[in-house]
């Protein structure tokens, strides 16, 4: 998959208004406090620059609906997200690459069934558009939790045409408190046309480096690590980087230009046309990587409450459970199940739109049976679109 901007990206990691406005009272509006001094932003973002990053996040991750509301300033939710977004990128100017955040808290809930996912799709295309239209090259959607709001945001970032960047918060074992698996995270959204995609470790630079080399075998775009200049050694900086980050967030209040410097130098392991382990179906938990002739279920309908079918699934010798699909009310109970078997699912319906509604809200990556009564190239295109497997 190819990138559009030159590798190694280091970015500064102030996210949010809120990050560069702390000493203000909780009540006040970091927005409103930056918009009236825009000072104070230019000041954070030049001192970045100068110090050697070669990317600048605009704060927008603490503008969403709900909080604005609480604070008096929902009318002004535009207003906030287009004049900080323009005002870094006018700072950055043409050499700095702007982007701008996303926090996983402002949008969705858990439920599959569509109303839900679609009102959180369109939450992040309505702030995905006015990024783009302000001058962000890219987003980041930061320290998400689960495949539901990433997959929602990845896929509004396609239909706004801005690249999409996904960090994910994880543990040293790679899941994060939603047990989703940053592997299976990596795989699904590379596959839905996410741009870059990293992790978070919470257990420190060491457990991340470890991560970052698990994931890298199977990474077919550039991982992100976020490091911290001011604590992190100039060896664990060089590690992350040879075990496959290309991307860095510097957390460091103080960025260290030394370090940053450092980074620039060393060379990257990225390269977009190698060949990757990437061939493999995946829900939230967990990833599939499928033997060359897989061995299917018998064939399975959807009810309102399949869980008990699919749990006995897992005691057979199979490599995937094979899902005959009749309506698009199937396809919200099979992600409304899916959670309940440890297998990957393929799934067959001789109706376009079923597939469709079942590729779009399945929390993981799909493999579709190509011997549907349906033209193979509208199946090879939804494929591509949603990220599936055709077989």
């Amino acid at each position: 998959m190819e990138f559009l901007y030159s590798l190694p990206i280091i970015i500064d990691g102030m996210t949010s208004c809120n990050e560069i406005t702390k000493d203000n009272p909780d009540n006040i509006c970091a927005e409103k406090t930056v918009l009236d001094n825009p000072d104070i932003l230019i000041s954070v973002k030049k001192t970045a620059i100068k110090n050697g990053v070669n990317s600048i996040f605009a704060p927008t991750g603490g503008i969403f609906h709900s909080r604005l509301k609480d604070l008096g300033y929902d009318d002004s939710f535009s207003e906030f997200i287009t004049k900080i977004t323009e005002l870094c990128s006018d700072t950055g100017g043409d050499d700095i690459l702007t982007g701008s955040v996303i926090i996983h808290k402002q949008v969705g809930r858990i439920e599959y069934k569509s109303p839900a996912f679609e009102d959180c799709y369109f939450s992040y295309l309505e702030k995905m558009t006015l990024l783009k239209d302000s001058g962000a090259k890219y987003v980041l959607l930061k320290n998400h939790k689960d495949l539901f709001n990433m997959r929602a945001g990845v896929l509004a970032a396609k239909t706004a045409k801005l690249p999409v960047f996904v960090i994910m918060e994880v543990d040293d074992e790679g899941k994060n408190n939603e047990d989703t698996d940053y592997i299976a995270a990596l795989i699904t959204l590379q596959s839905l046309g996410a741009s870059a995609f990293g992790i978070y470790c919470t257990d420190g630079i060491k457990h991340e480096t470890a991560l970052i080399k698990k994931a890298f075998p199977h990474a077919e775009i550039p991982l992100i690590a976020v490091i911290n200049t001011q604590t992190d050694t100039e060896k664990e900086l060089q590690r992350i980087s040879e075990k496959g980050a290309s991307i860095f967030i510097d957390a460091a209040e103080n960025i260290q230009k030394d370090k940053i410097a450092l980074l620039k130098k060393l060379p990257v392991k990225f390269t977009s046309d190698s060949e990757k382990d990437s061939f493999a179906a995946a829900v939230d938990r967990e990833v599939f990587f499928l033997p060359e002739a897989p061995v299917f279920s018998e064939p399975l309908y959807c009810t309102y409450d399949m869980s008990d079918e699919l749990i006995d699934f897992d005691d057979e010798n199979i490599n995937a459970i094979y899902i005959e699909l009749t309506s698009t009310d199937d396809a919200s109970y099979l992600a409304d199940n899916a959670n309940m078997s440890r297998l990957p699912f393929i799934i067959h319906s001789n109706d376009i739109t079923t597939i469709e509604a079942a590729l779009r809200y399945f929390q993981g990556r799909l493999i579709i049976d190509k011997k549907c009564d349906i033209d193979e190239q509208k199946l090879q295109k939804l494929a591509r679109k949603y990220g599936a497997i055709l077989y």
